[in-house]
């Protein structure tokens, strides 16, 4: 939108945030903590929001080697373009984040121990980077925790909206100033006007077909995080005269059930060595093979001919097994084992290799599984993608089995160009004035994402865009608002730190757990009947409504039909899944 004098403004906050993820948390607070009155927005409702960061492992990166770690990262990014300035900037502060942690959330970081020698080991200087974590144990909502628990520390100085997306910023006609948003907020479009900055951390794509195909040129994909990063940051970039950049570049973990949902299922099963070791491979749309299945997953990068690519998007691939494969995994004893025995209930069935060819449109499947019986009984080498050979068994006898599966992606990096400062860069090499950039929207990675650096690029952008938005300006617009938002109901925020009182009867009791996805305690209330559980309420939760909000009303039917809370974790849901058993055997324990 272009500003014109005509144009009234509902509200004046001094910064405006776009997206209540892991960047727009860090860039609300550091902007609160600079004296500036922050509205922080976000198009998901209450439970949802948190962007990916709510589903990341929370581990960052560190190092102490500046030249080294330099030296690291270009060799990934080679031969892309990289901005030096930019580069260097992130360099100094990922140097910087154990004080970080320490200095703003008075947490002593540990290393996690994870990929000790890098993930692109082959590459010099590769182990000067290691990740570190703030939480006990990871995937766990722990991380996001600690984020959104520094925004409601500071509800004083930032007020939050949920469900309420922003449709344009606003833009001086003469000087290309940003000075405010348009946003829609309970069905109506408000104006609110941004003093001294507006920072976009509104994510990634991952969510729009339309941008996944045009700009990462791949059929589908199924998102592992949040459903609400659509592009919203591209379009708002675009339109304030921004210069795009890394718009090809996304991170996976390889492969998901299909069921064409908008989340699939199981998005670690890349990593379960005990499922692709036997007589299994994945076949791609024709049946054949096109990947190594035993390969290290590196956040969905293979090698290839001396580089790392991303896998190729098959439309419609296959895991493929015989039958004493499926019994294999059947009766598989690894950490994953409940997972497995899920996912294989998802397979298709037939009595011969033609048959299932038929069933799952793979016309070469036949002589994709007499060429991997070739490799294992003849040549005893797989020549062609190069799996141990110790991970691979002939295939026997019928029954085969198929399992769809369908290609994810974690997260994407396109957006604007930012410079050192996270100001976005317009068509000129101009910073756009008054307009910030923090996150995985227009990150700094050209290619090749490396572990740990999406949360540490969070962390570090999201200070850096807050403080420098938060910095007062020259105004050449007035920019009062027609009165104040505290004053019009559907202008107030929508967070509040919330006490809940509970009670309980003779035969009831109540549990309680905050190790759940969200802030807010997961409270349960448990009714006896003698010696039976008749009934679970839950009394208060905040969780993922499309995650754990679907998975406690079937846990609640499972604990019941099974009279104890020791049943399997839901899919997608585990941490919650946790939390609430954890809670339903609290309040089991407090019935008197």
């Amino acid at each position: 939108m272009i500003y014109n004098s005509s144009l009234k403004w509902d509200a004046v906050y001094d910064v405006v945030v776009i997206g209540f993820g892991g960047a727009g948390a860090s860039a609300a607070r550091f902007a609160a903590d600079n004296n500036a009155h922050v509205l922080l927005l976000d198009a998901a409702p209450q439970g949802s929001e948190g962007g990916n960061t709510r589903y990341a492992g929370g581990a960052f990166a560190w190092g102490d080697d500046f030249n080294k770690l330099r030296n690291y990262y270009k060799q990934t990014y080679f031969p892309f373009n990289y901005d030096s300035k930019a580069l260097n900037t992130f360099i100094e502060n990922v140097m910087k984040m154990k004080e970080y942690a320490k200095k703003y959330f008075d947490i002593n970081a540990k290393a996690t121990g994870r990929r000790p020698k890098g993930e692109y080991h082959e590459y010099q200087d590769a182990d000067s980077m290691q990740s570190q974590s703030m939480t006990q144990g990871m995937y766990n909502g722990g991380f996001w925790k600690l984020l959104r628990k520094k925004v409601y520390e500071r509800l004083d100085k930032i007020d939050v909206w949920f469900e309420s997306p922003a449709l344009h910023l606003v833009q001086d006609p003469v000087d290309k100033t940003i000075v405010g948003v348009q946003v829609n907020r309970k069905g109506q479009n408000r104006n609110i006007a941004a003093k001294n900055g507006i920072i976009l951390s509104c994510g990634g794509f991952e969510n729009n077909q339309e941008m996944v195909q045009n700009f990462l040129g791949q059929g589908s994909l199924a998102p592992i995080g949040t459903l609400y990063n659509r592009g919203k940051g591209i379009d708002l970039a675009i339109e304030a005269g921004a210069r795009l950049w890394h718009m090809s570049n996304y991170d996976s973990h390889g492969l998901s059930l299909r069921q064409n949902e908008p989340r699939e299922k199981f998005a670690y099963m890349i990593n379960w060595k005990s499922l692709f070791t036997g007589s299994i491979f994945v076949a791609g749309d024709d049946g054949t093979r096109y990947f190594r299945e035993d390969e290290e997953d590196r956040h969905g990068y293979k090698y290839n001919h001396g580089n790392w690519i991303m896998i190729p998007n098959q439309n419609h691939p296959h895991i493929v097994m015989d039958q004493r494969q499926y019994e294999q995994l059947q009766n598989d004893q690894s950490d994953k084992a409940s997972q497995i025995r899920q996912l294989i209930s998802y397979a298709i069935k037939a009595d011969s290799i033609s048959e299932l060819a038929k069933k799952i449109s793979a016309p070469r499947l036949n002589q994709a599984v007499a060429d991997f019986n070739f490799l294992t009984d003849k040549v005893k080498r797989d020549m062609f993608l190069n799996r141990k050979i110790e991970t691979m068994r002939a295939f026997g006898e019928s029954p085969y089995y198929a399992i769809p599966v369908r290609h994810n992606i974690l997260h994407t990096h396109g957006g604007a160009q930012r410079n050192e400062k996270c100001e976005v860069i317009d068509l000129e090499g101009h910073p756009i004035p008054h307009l910030y950039e923090a996150g995985e929207l227009g990150d700094i990675f050209a290619t090749k994402y490396i572990g740990a650096n999406s949360i540490a690029d969070l962390l570090i952008s999201g200070k850096i865009a807050g403080e420098n938005a938060a910095k007062e300006k020259k105004q050449t617009i007035k920019l009062d608002a027609i009165t104040g938002a505290s004053k019009i109901q559907e202008l107030k925020t929508d967070a509040h730190t919330e006490i809940g009182n509970f009670t309980a009867k003779e035969n009831q009791g109540i549990g309680i757990s905050e190790n759940g996805i969200s802030d807010v305690p997961l409270v349960v209330r448990v009714t006896k009947d003698g010696n039976k559980i008749s009934n679970i309420e839950v009394l208060q939760e905040k969780e993922s409504p499309s995650l754990g909000g679907e998975a406690i009303p079937q846990l609640i039917k499972e604990i019941l039909n099974k009279q104890s809370a020791d049943v399997d974790a839901i899919s997608g849901a585990t941490t919650t899944s946790a939390a609430f058993k954890a809670a339903v055997n609290q309040a089991i324990s407090n019935i008197k």
